[in-house]
Parts: C-alpha cells; structure tokens; sequence
C-alpha cells in the first residue's frame, strides 16, 4: 500500500460468473496526419550522445497533458540488441524520442543518449479493451516505431516521448544477460501496474466504482497514470542513482523476468529489491529463497515487501504483460494453490513475508524518525551514529517490524529499533539483518521511507539533509559488502532479538 485510503487487505466476496470473452470498445483512430502511416520498424539513428543532465526528470511545467501525447511499451524489459517496441497516440502532427539511462552522472542522476524523430503522429480515441472476467485494461495501439539497443549497456532507462515541447516517460529496464558475481538491482514491475489507474482500474479500483470494481488483473499494454509513475521516481531512480554511485558490478532484472524465468538470479552476488516490491509471484520468491540458501545476499530497500502473491502471465500473447491478483482466495479461479492470489501470509499454502525478508509488514499511515539501537552494526559505518541518534523523516507511509515468530528466520540482529504512531496506535519499526548456514546476510530496512530519503529531484517536507546523508551511506554499504561475498560469513548476526520486547500481534489494524 503506497496511497490512497483503501480497503486493500483481506477481502471476502462472491466469484464472479461473467464469461472470460473479451469487449473491445473500438472506434477508428483520428489522424493528425492521415496521408503518412507508422511505421513498426523505421530507421533511428542517434542525434546526441551522453550528455549528462536532470531533464531526465520530468517537472510539471514539462509534462504533456494525456490529450497531447501518451505512449508505453509492453516490453518492460529487453536484452541489450533487442528493440524496443513504442506505442504512441499523439495529436500533435509529430514526436521524437529522447533517451536517458539513470546513474549518478555527476550527480546529475542521468545522461541523455539518443534523439530520435520526428516521427509521424497518430492520435487513437477509443481504442483499449477491457476483459469481462478479470476487468483488466489494455490500449490497443499499433506499434508506432521501434527502438534499437544495439550498443546500450544495461541499466535503468527512461524513455521520453516528446510532442510540441512536453514530454512523458516510458520506464524500460535494458537487463543483465550474465549475473555472476554481480549484486543484481530488481525493478518492482509488478507493483507499479498494481497501482496504475490508467484505463480506469487498477488492483485497488476503478475510477468509478472503488474497492469493488477493481480489476483482478493488470496488463503491461497501457501508459503510466499519475499514480503508477510516482513508484517509479520515489523508489526505483533514487536506489539505482545510490546503486551506480557505488561502483561495484551491477546486473539490472525485474520481477517480472524472475517470474518468467527465475533461473536468471543465479550464481549473483547478492539482490536488492527496492522501495516497493509488495507484489511477488511464486517463480520471484523463489529465486530469491535459492540465491539467500546458495550463500547469495539480499537487501530489501522497502516495506511492505512481498505482501500478495501474483500470477504473471508466462505463456500465450500475454506472456509477461497481465499480472493477476484476485487478492481473494475465494475469488480467485484457481483454487488451493501456492498459485492462489491471496496475501503471503493467508491461507492457502501460507509463506509469510518474513520467511524471506526477515519481518512483517506492519502499518500503515505511519511517520517517524529511525532511531539507532546498535551502533557498531557493519552497515553503518561510514554514519558515525551513536545510540539513540534519530534520523527524521525516514520512517513511513509504511513500515515493517519484528515479529517473534516461528516462520522467522535467526539468528536475527535489530540495528534500528524505533517506536512510532501508525493509526492512532503504538508501534515500532525495525531494520533486521539474519544470515544462514551458507554465509547469506538478509537485510531489511522496514520502512518505504528509504528509497524516498535518498537523494531526489525534489526533496521531501520532513526528510532532512542529515536523513538523506544516513540512507545514503548505508544503501552505498549494502552495495559494497553485498558485492564482497557472503555478508553472513565476514559478518555473523548477532541475534538481539530476544532482547526486543514488542507485542506478539499487531497494533495497528493496518495489516
């Protein structure tokens, strides 16, 4: 859960019997220029080349109205060589394609790459599809042109597609064909199109009638709204800036790779999963539990972290572009099946999210201040933090914490222990670290304030610049150590747990 007041958690309801047809609402598409025709292949040649800069972001004096210029790509991630596929309904008579790969670039946070166009427009009224049984939305635009990545090293990229000066983005994850020794850096697809409302409806409602009607499914053939974009720019570019300051070798996925073929984490050195990963399918999950046992590091930069279990599409046309979440077991068609879209930690087949992440979501709203409980904790050196130190700002909308429970992993070391509000209640937030027989080290920060304090476009009322400071040299720590070998060899938990005395359940009705 990231905005919004809504009922997102258990949910009870009758299944549905509408048919599985799909009704397409189709009109024919209005051109700005009907005498030239998009091509699906044309010819792009680069126009400029690595210049860093901050336009990579778009600010509200630059972005383009939806009745201007929208556009997405199903493809949410390619190998380097493989094009890129741009869908584009635009009534301007013409648009280019700026290309920026995010990095620290002099601390500019990217770097433009390619200019590319003008290309003719086409403008599409009415085209998307909405499914009968699942309510999931797609636009069903031809494909406009295609971009080639011969040359383009993987990474995290933003695509612009650009029309009488204002712009919007197209997020393109260009992934690591060969993760060995690498820490890899997985973007959190799922969740971004859980919570797009482009269409009309995401996995937490429609634009008309709530909770009820929201769609059980959502497609990768859609532009972003104003929701699904905002994960992106508060916790995806600010952990990949962190992440290429660091200067280990680096492999980028994203989660829907990993559930297509979840073979790909082998042999890393670590994963980080960034601010919000709450969506993981079967496939994901598991990727991640064989790299910890195979001695691999994981780093979650989050909260929330692996809360519903997803299907994503791994065969027919919508492979790798529908994600499923019933978010009801008794909705759900499938039936007693770890495959079942119910929350982790819910029957059936539980495997709640501290099995892997090491705690438990816990609340939401909630805001606060990190307070530091064990100073001497590897990941913080470079901080010069005492006990009791607080750091404002860090903690919330979300937060995690320690659960002493049997699916919890030990030995498991508390570094941050902090008490906060989250609805009115008491509560706490943790960052716990636990490590294994095969010298795995798990980190977990337990607060999707992390990736929001690190350094931004724009800052954020109530972070302040010591916050940014702390997050950032602890996120440059975990790269480093992850990249250095097994955390949980060179560094051991030490379990404290024991001397944590928090509630056994939890306090504020948000989970």
């Amino acid at each position: 859960m990231y905005v919004g007041d809504l009922t997102r958690r258990t949910f009870i309801g009758a299944a549905s019997a509408a048919s599985v047809a799909t009704v397409a609402a189709c009109s024919e598409p209005v051109s700005s220029t009907p005498s030239v025709q998009p091509s699906a292949s044309p010819v792009v040649v680069p126009a400029t080349v690595g210049k860093p800069t901050k336009k990579w972001f778009i600010s509200g004096g630059r972005r383009a109205p939806a009745q201007l210029i929208e556009a997405y790509t199903p493809d949410t991630s390619v190998l380097p060589g493989t094009p890129v596929p741009i869908h584009v309904s635009t009534s301007a008579p013409e648009w280019t394609i700026q290309v920026f790969r995010i990095g620290d670039y002099e601390g500019l946070g990217g770097t433009r790459l390619q200019t590319l166009g003008p290309f003719p427009g086409q403008k599409y009224t009415g085209k998307t599809s909405v499914d009968s049984q699942t309510k999931s939305v797609r636009a069903d635009w031809p494909s406009a042109v295609s971009v080639d990545t011969t040359g383009w090293e993987p990474g995290f990229y933003l695509l612009h597609a650009v029309a009488d000066g204002k712009r919007t983005e197209i997020p393109v994850v260009v992934r690591t064909a060969d993760v060995t020794d690498r820490v890899a850096v997985i973007a959190s697809v799922t969740t971004w199109q859980a919570y797009n409302l482009w269409g009309g409806r995401s996995l937490y409602q429609s634009a008309a009638g709530g909770f009820e009607d929201r769609s059980y499914a959502v497609s990768t053939n859609r532009p972003f709204d104003r929701t699904g974009r905002g994960l992106i720019y508060a916790f995806e570019v600010p952990a990949v800036r962190v992440a290429e300051e660091s200067g280990v070798p680096l492999a980028y996925l994203t989660n829907v790779d990993l559930s297509l073929a979840p073979e790909q984490l082998n042999g890393a050195a670590g994963a980080v999963s960034t601010g919000h990963d709450e969506y993981w399918s079967v496939p994901y999950r598991n990727s991640l539990a064989k790299l910890r046992d195979e001695g691999g590091n994981l780093a979650f930069l989050g909260a929330n972290t692996g809360y519903w279990r997803v299907r994503v599409a791994d065969s027919g046309p919508d492979a790798g572009q529908l994600i499923t979440c019933y978010k009801s077991a008794a909705l759900d068609p499938v039936k007693n099946s770890r495959r079942t879209t119910a929350r982790w930690r819910d029957a059936p087949k539980a495997q709640p999210e501290n099995t892997v992440v090491g705690q438990l979501y816990d609340a939401f709203p909630a805001n606060g201040a990190l307070e530091i409980r064990d100073p001497g904790f590897f990941l913080f050196d470079g901080t010069d933090v005492s006990a009791g130190d607080t750091f404002p700002g860090l903690l919330g909308p979300e937060t995690d914490r320690y659960y002493d429970l049997s699916t919890t992993p030990h030995p498991l070391q508390i570094p941050a222990l902090s008490e906060l509000i989250g609805k009115g209640n008491k509560t706490w937030s943790t960052m716990t670290y636990y490590t294994n027989d095969a010298g795995a080290g798990v980190v977990s920060t337990g607060t999707m304030g992390w990736c929001r304090s690190l350094p931004r476009p724009r800052k954020i009322d109530g972070i302040p610049a010591k916050t940014t400071a702390f997050a950032k040299q602890v996120t440059l720590n975990i790269f480093q150590q992850a990249a250095a070998g097994p955390m949980g060899t060179a560094h051991p938990a030490v379990d404290d747990s024991a001397d944590v005395n928090l509630p056994k359940t939890n306090t504020t009705g948000a989970a």
